[in-house]
């Protein structure tokens, strides 16, 4: 891999840094640390608007373009589009490129729910493909392809897939298998793999762009050292690059954030120096701690996944969600998420040597583990209204055992990671409440 040391965003904007412009244009700051916050004084020179030398990220003809151009070579894209709104921004320019209002979408149930949100606004229609529930209990499992096929035979009017991969546990479905399906019936595949920006360095054929999507989003800031926000949008299908950036300009600000732009820019150098042996530390660290859970008989998830998540089974604790986490905070440990079922750590190789001790103390003082309690199946409840006006109709808040009969406004999720119990335009039955109480869940917007 080429390894660089300047990068194009940056080095335009410390060159209009260093000319000492007055700045009458935004921001408000001029470019002047003002003792406000000490820790960001060196931030705020760099934190610059679409002034003359440093491009425009939606008619991007200088930096910017380079650095989009440098992205799409590391990636392997036909063409990558940098976003500073995350990964929501790229799901809404994915699904606005490959669907028009009023379009079909075959959609794996475990997604964001930005998806859900920008599929509403845009008027589509999801069919849902449910996961096999094969990477163990209280986690969604796997899309399948046979699923997918399937889906594709029964609505032929289908303009797109919709694939989020890997999950927030890090399951991986077999994304090639899926594109293949998708593009027999001549539909492209939409990758969500905001999880999955450092797949590229852990083995041939894990990134969407290696595995046959025509669209897939990246965000950077989860997995690599970016700021938060810091994304990115690849295109593998080349007749849906010509309008990707007018796309994205219908949902983004007109004010991106040139600090989370620079840190993607800076990202580049920092990956041309050896990541991938870093990476794969980091992989043999992980399950490390993993091992040492399974050597106290605690369960972990079945199947591919990716090895930079460390999963660790709470329903065996013996603890609540809670307790579990502030069990962890003890040991000096913040975890990424916790419930019922499951805690995960997100891992990268800037956690060092004595995060990974804390994480092994803790497991070690766990007791020994409980049976894993018998988990609820999901119910799968009856599209009875578009989503969109469920979306954006009135709406109510109701106690959950009083919404039997009725429309869910809004979609009901133990978030971020789980199946949602109930999408917008869905009515809400008898097992749709037992399984939202038992998820947490004691009220539920509904339809007036």
């Amino acid at each position: 891999m080429e390894k660089w040391q300047d990068t194009p965003l940056f080095q335009a904007a410390e060159e209009y840094r260093k000319k000492g412009y007055a700045r009458f244009h935004m921001p408000g700051h001029k470019g002047r640390a003002l003792g406000l916050c000490p820790e960001l004084d060196a931030v705020f020179p760099l934190d610059l608007t679409e002034v003359g030398g440093v491009d425009s990220l939606y008619h991007a003809d200088g930096p910017i373009r380079e650095l989009e151009e440098r992205l799409a070579g590391l990636y392997g894209s036909a063409g990558s589009v940098l976003s500073a709104g995350g990964s929501t921004l790229c799901i809404q320019t994915m699904l606005a490129l490959a669907c028009r209002p009023g379009d079909t979408v075959i959609a794996g149930r475990t997604l964001h729910t930005s998806a859900v949100n920008a599929m509403g606004l845009l008027g589509l229609r999801p069919v849902w493909v449910w996961p096999d529930g094969s990477a163990g209990p209280g986690m969604g499992g796997r899309i399948r392809p046979e699923d997918v096929q399937a889906a594709l035979e029964a609505h032929p009017e289908a303009a797109a897939v919709y694939l989020t991969c890997p999950d927030y546990f890090g399951v991986m479905s077999d994304g090639a298998a899926i594109a293949a399906a998708a593009h027999r019936h001549g539909k492209p595949l939409l990758v969500d793999n905001a999880h999955g920006a450092h797949l590229k360095w852990m083995g041939k054929g894990l990134h969407p762009m290696e595995y046959g999507a025509d669209l897939c989003c990246d965000s950077l800031h989860k997995t690599l050292p970016v700021l938060t926000g810091g994304a990115v949008l690849h295109i593998g299908n080349k007749s849906l690059a010509r309008d990707a950036k007018r796309r994205m300009s219908f949902f983004g600000s007109t004010s991106p954030s040139y600090p989370i732009m620079l840190s993607v820019d800076r990202c580049l150098a920092y990956l041309s120096q050896d990541y991938e042996d870093k990476l794969r530390r980091t992989v043999i660290q992980c399950g490390e701690v993993e091992q040492a859970a399974a050597q106290k008989g605690y369960a972990l998830p079945r199947g591919r996944r990716d090895r930079t998540k460390i999963v660790l089974s709470t329903a065996q604790s013996g603890f609540s969600a809670e307790e579990y986490c502030e069990e962890l905070r003890r040991f000096g440990v913040e975890p990424e998420y916790a419930d019922g079922s499951w805690a995960v750590l997100m891992a990268s190789p800037e956690n060092t040597p004595e995060d990974y001790r804390r994480v092994l103390e803790f497991i070690r003082g766990l007791p020994g583990p409980q049976p894993f309690p018998k988990q609820e199946s999901p119910c799968r409840p009856d599209a009875v209204m578009p989503l969109r006006d469920a979306m954006l109709g009135d709406w109510e808040d109701l106690p959950a055992e009083k919404a039997e009969g009725r429309v869910a406004a809004g979609m009901v999720c133990p978030c971020p990671p789980g199946i949602p119990v109930v999408m917008p335009g869905e009515q809400i039955h008898k097992e749709t409440v037992k399984l939202l109480k038992n998820s947490g869940f004691f009220t539920v917007k509904v339809v007036k």
